[in-house]
């Protein structure tokens, strides 16, 4: 896990300093960071014990946020993406667009 989570901040950070060398080509660059996606690395989590039967139920039950199963989130992130390359979000760069139902709550 130490590997996979430093190379997702890797690419966060890469992304921002990328878009700090081409901010003045008018390109903007922005992160987005979905929540827990079907994949088979999740579901070895859930063999193992960690994961969606003690983090996100305990997170759920205690904030009334999270996300309630661990459906791909592909329709709600691809309406983030959309968001951002939208007009709306012309002035939007050097973000993370955090898009998991709150399952982080906000960390």
């Amino acid at each position: 896990m130490a590997a996979y989570a430093a190379s997702k901040a890797a690419v966060a950070m890469f992304t921002k300093c990328l878009g700090l060398e081409v901010a003045r080509y008018g390109i903007r660059c922005n992160v987005i960071a979905p929540g827990s996606t079907g994949t088979p690395m999740l579901t070895a989590l859930w063999a193992e014990g960690r994961g969606r039967s003690t983090r996100s139920t305990a997170r759920r039950s205690s904030t009334g946020s999270g996300s309630r199963s661990a459906r791909s989130p592909h329709p709600r992130t691809s309406r983030g993406v959309l968001f951002l390359l939208s007009e709306a979000a012309g002035h939007i760069t050097l973000e993370t667009l955090t898009i998991d139902g709150g399952a982080t709550l906000g960390v």
